[in-house]
């Protein structure tokens, strides 16, 4: 009966111990690909950020050669306007 006793909760304390490990183990994993997915995520976003910027500073000069353009164009047309032709 003792012995029985014993068994039983030398059963009970090692299962209760293997669930403490096993749910350290499971947070830590859990928390790791977390972690991981987070990264992936932050790297996916860096990635679009360089794109827009390239993308951004092409349009700008773009504009900026637009904006000469059509300075030139407006010179032009204010000089046939006054008659003095180009």
């Amino acid at each position: 009966m003792n012995e029985t006793i014993i068994l039983l909760i030398s059963n009970a304390l090692t299962a209760i111990a293997g669930f403490f490990v096993g749910k350290r183990r499971s947070d830590a994993e859990t928390d790791n690909a977390v972690l991981r997915n987070l990264e992936l995520s932050i790297s996916l976003y860096k990635n679009i950020i360089d794109d827009l910027k390239e993308e951004i500073h092409s349009l700008n000069l773009k504009i900026q050669d637009l904006e000469k353009k059509v300075e030139e164009l407006y010179k032009e047309n204010k000089q046939l306007k006054h008659g003095k032709g180009l």
